[in-house]
């Protein structure tokens, strides 16, 4: 697990994906995932400082595992950059899923925090395609990502 956030670390969070995409390769279901970063998270760390931002990477961890099915895996992938496992989940169910936890993080009260403190996320999703690789996969869910941010932050992108 991740010291700081109580997720899975990015070893096994990796893992975890290789295990779904094999499992969805036999079983032919859908398997998606979503790449999810803090957005402006620099902009946190030097306004209110490290032990803030280290408490809103805690918050943000809780309230995606309190939001998330049983079957879902959540870790972190680097930094403020998570990534969401979503097994079964088609590409359009995967989006609202993510669109409703990004709804939830942006209403959060971040003012306990620091007065006025707000945190978002953005997220890319990407559903895995016949034979895909977890590199070919990942690559395509950070360029949705990057989309995501390019369109202004706090926001879904789908690839």
């Amino acid at each position: 697990l991740d010291e700081l956030t109580g997720s899975f670390n990015r070893r096994s969070i990796m893992r975890m994906l290789e295990e779904e995409i094999a499992r969805a390769d036999r079983s032919g279901a859908p398997c998606s995932i979503a790449l999810i970063d803090l957005d402006w998270f620099k902009r946190i760390n030097d306004a209110y400082g490290h032990p803030t931002g280290d408490e809103v990477l805690r918050t943000f961890s809780i309230t995606m595992f309190a939001n998330i099915r049983g079957i879902d895996r959540f870790g972190r992938y680097g930094g403020e950059e998570f990534l969401l496992v979503l097994p079964d989940m088609d590409t359009k169910n995967a989006v609202r899923a993510l669109d409703r936890l990004r709804a939830i993080i942006a209403d959060l009260d971040w003012s306990a925090f620091s007065p006025g403190m707000k945190a978002t996320i953005s997220a890319g999703v990407a559903t895995l395609k016949p034979n895909e690789t977890s590199d070919v996969l990942l690559a395509r869910a950070d360029s949705a990502l990057y989309a995501a941010k390019a369109q202004g932050r706090n926001r879904i992108a789908s690839a």
